[in-house]
C-alpha cells in the first residue's frame, strides 16, 4: 500500500472517529437545550393555570388555549407543593399508536385553601423531527467536509510528494555501471533537496568503491594468470626431463596440481565478483537444450572414462531470458559436477521442461550439511580437482535471474533442480 493511500486512510478514519463522537455529543447537547426551552413553555404555561385557579371560580377547557392536554384537578384537602418532569407515552386515538409527551406534573394548594394537581402534556413529535432534522442537516455538511477535505489533503500530498517518487524513479534506472554519475532533479521542498544530496554523495562513493574493487578483481586476476601460466608451462617442461628422479616428478606433479587448482580458484572468483557486480548486463532468448547437448558432448571422454550412463528428457523449445555466458557456465557447472561427483558405472538423468532444469545423478551420501551445499568452498569429500566454487556459481547465476536451486538426495541419487 503506498504511503498516500495509508495516510489518506488514516485522516479519514480519525475524521470519521472524531465526526462520531461529536455527532453524540452534539446530539445530547441539542436535545438537552430544546428540552429546556420545553420545559421553560410549561413552566409558562404553568403559571397561568395556577393564576386561574387562584383567581377564578371556575376552570376553563386549558386544552382550548394551549392546543395540547392540560388536566387541573381542584381537591377538597390541602396540597403539599410537588413539581416534576418527566417523559411519558400516551395513546393517541386518532393516530392508533402511542406518542412521546413531555410531561409536567404539579401538585399544590390555591389561596383559598383548595388543593390541586396540575397534569401538562406536551407532544414530542415536532420536537423530535426538528432535532432529526437538524442532526441529518449537519451530518451531511460534516460529511461531505470530511470527503472535500480527505481529497484535498489527498490531492496537496500526491503534488507535495512527486519530487520524492522523481527521485525514486532515478534510483531505480541508475546504473552503478554507466560512465555519468547519479544526478537528481532539484526541487523546492527543502527535506527532499536534502535527500536528494545525501543521495548523490552516497552513490558517487558507492560507485567509487565499486570501480576501484572491479578495478582490483580485473588486475588481481590478471596478474594472478600470468605468473600462474609461466609456472604452468615451466612445470610441464620439467616433467619431460628424462633426468629426474621419481621422486622429483612426484613433487613436481604436485606442484603442477596446486598451480592447476589456483589458476581454477581464481577464475571462479574473478567470475563470481562479476556476478554479484552484475557484468554480465545482455541478455537474449537462450536455448537450453542447444547448450545442454553441447555441454554434455565436452565431457563426452569423461563420462565415457567412468562408464556413466546418461538419460534425457528434454523439451527442446525452452527458452530463457538470459546471458548466453552465464547460461553456459550454469550448465557446464551442473553438467561437471554430476560427472565428478558420480560413481563409476553411474547413470545421470537430465530433464527439461518450461518450468525447469533438473540434474540427478548417482554418488556417495553427503558428508556435509546440504544447506551449506552452495557456500563457497563447501564440499564433499576430499576431491582434490574440486576447489568448492561449481555450485557456489550456480546459486549466483539463479539469484541474479530469479530462479530458485534446490538439492535433494534420495536413495543414493543427487538432484539439483532449477527452477525458472
Amino acid at each position: 500500500m503506498k504511503l498516500l493511500t495509508r495516510t489518506s486512510r488514516y485522516y479519514l478514519f480519525v475524521s470519521l472517529v472524531v465526526f462520531i463522537i461529536t455527532g453524540i455529543i452534539f446530539y445530547h447537547l441539542l436535545l438537552h437545550i430544546f428540552y429546556r426551552q420545553l420545559d421553560e413553555t410549561l413552566q409558562d404555561e404553568k403559571v397561568l393555570v395556577e393564576q386561574t385557579i387562584n383567581y377564578s371560580d371556575s376552570v376553563p377547557d386549558f386544552r382550548l388555549v394551549f392546543g395540547h392536554l392540560i388536566d387541573v384537578t381542584i381537591l377538597n384537602n390541602l396540597q403539599k407543593k410537588t413539581e416534576h418532569f418527566k417523559d411519558t407515552l400516551l395513546y393517541d386515538s386518532e393516530e392508533g399508536k402511542f406518542l412521546s409527551y413531555r410531561h409536567l406534573f404539579v401538585e399544590n394548594t390555591s389561596f383559598r385553601q383548595k388543593g390541586y394537581t396540575i397534569n401538562i402534556y406536551k407532544p414530542l413529535r415536532e420536537t423530535e423531527k426538528l432535532v432529526t432534522e437538524i442532526v441529518i442537516a449537519i451530518s451531511l455538511i460534516f460529511i461531505s467536509l470530511i470527503l472535500v477535505l480527505v481529497f484535498v489533503n489527498y490531492f496537496i500530498a500526491q503534488r507535495s510528494w512527486i519530487p520524492f517518487y522523481r527521485t525514486l524513479h532515478n534510483l531505480n534506472i541508475y546504473d552503478i555501471n554507466q560512465e555519468k554519475p547519479l544526478v537528481l532533479i532539484p526541487t523546492n521542498t527543502h527535506e527532499f533537496e536534502l535527500l536528494n544530496q545525501a543521495l548523490e554523495k552516497m552513490s558517487t562513493k558507492i560507485r567509487q568503491d565499486f570501480l576501484n574493487l572491479k578495478e582490483f578483481n580485473e588486475n588481481a586476476a590478471h596478474e594472478l594468470q600470468t605468473p600462474l601460466a609461466i609456472i604452468k608451462s615451466k612445470m610441464d617442461l620439467l616433467i619431460q626431463d628424462e633426468r629426474l628422479t621419481e621422486e622429483q616428478l612426484r613433487l613436481i606433479s604436485s606442484i603442477n596440481d596446486a598451480t592447476t587448482r589456483m589458476s581454477k580458484l581464481n577464475q571462479g572468483l574473478l567470475l563470481i565478483s562479476k556476478i554479484e557486480n552484475q557484468q554480465f548486463a545482455g541478455t537474449e532468448s537462450v536455448n537450453l537444450a542447444e547448450i545442454i547437448d553441447k555441454t554434455v558432448g565436452q565431457f563426452e571422454e569423461m563420462i565415457d572414462h567412468k562408464q556413466i550412463t546418461i538419460t534425457r528428457d528434454i523439451s527442446s523449445s525452452v527458452n530463457l531470458h538470459i546471458n548466453r555466458v552465464l547460461a553456459e557456465i550454469l550448465v557446464t557447472n551442473l553438467v561437471s559436477n554430476a560427472i565428478r561427483h558420480n560413481i563409476p558405472c553411474g547413470s545421470i538423468h537430465i530433464f527439461l521442461d518450461s518450468k525447469s532444469f533438473v540434474i540427478t545423478n548417482t554418488g556417495l551420501t553427503l558428508d556435509i550439511d546440504p544447506e551449506g551445499l552452495f557456500e563457497r568452498f563447501r564440499k564433499s569429500g576430499s576431491r582434490g580437482d574440486s576447489i568448492g566454487l561449481g555450485l557456489s556459481i550456480v546459486r549466483k547465476i539463479a539469484d541474479l535471474y530469479q530462479m530458485e536451486v534446490t538439492y535433494q538426495y534420495t536413495a543414493g541419487n543427487h538432484t539439483l533442480k532449477i527452477i525458472f
